[in-house]
């Protein structure tokens, strides 16, 4: 499955917002009309990194797309000592850059008791590798990802000079040979978080 999150809400959604566009002049002189072009905009479009009425910070520029059921499991090859997966995809359609979080991972049906190292790899807009220890505990940075243009800056930096989306996977060992006689069903949830960064490509610091 695959969802579009756009502001951690699934849909779109219109804002209002004004724009300010300067428009020709012209002098009626001599006539009892004139004719007036007009352009409405409505709503917002945070694929747009120009995007004039979108402020800085808002979780209104998340639009990320990712897959939302996701499996992992032990190998024959190594007597199930070894655990992979499948590899799933993170893709920020925003006009700004993202930094993706792991905020939670829990168990909601049996245990890791016997699970050593659980983890997840993916390579950020750079293409470095970043690993997140799922057995830890709270908020855990991950990495993250230029926008839509492969921008982390979007004044200074040419289009495509990084990447928007990224692969990750899941890995890690069990006890011993714990899992070569037996086997186990486990199911967790994991909760990613979303930052909005600014057209700079930094943090937004709120007051």
């Amino acid at each position: 499955m695959k969802k579009i999150l756009s502001g951690l809400v699934v849909g779109s959604i219109l804002f209002g917002g004004a724009a300010s566009i300067y428009a020709a002049e012209e002098t009626t002189n001599g006539t009892g009309s004139a004719s007036i072009t007009v352009n409405g905009s409505l709503g917002q479009d945070n694929t747009d990194e120009n995007a004039p009425n979108i402020d800085e910070g808002l979780e209104d520029w998340i639009n990320v797309t990712l897959d939302t059921a996701n499996i992992f499991y032990t190998t024959k090859e190594t007597a199930h000592k070894t655990i992979t997966s499948p590899h799933y995809r993170i893709t920020n359609n925003s006009g700004r850059a993202v930094n993706v979080s792991v905020e939670d991972f829990t168990v909601t049906s049996g245990n890791l008791d016997n699970v050593d190292e659980l983890k997840i790899t993916g390579k950020d807009y750079s293409a470095a590798e970043q690993v997140v220890d799922l057995k830890g505990t709270g908020t855990r940075a991950f990495m993250t990802l230029a926008n839509n243009q492969g921008k982390l800056n979007t004044e200074a930096d040419p289009s495509g000079g990084y990447t928007n989306d990224t692969l990750y996977q899941y890995s890690g060992t069990t006890k011993d040979e714990y899992y070569k006689g037996k086997a186990e069903q486990t199911a967790h949830k994991m909760t990613l978080a979303f930052e909005a960064l600014d057209s700079k490509g930094n943090p937004v610091v709120t007051p």
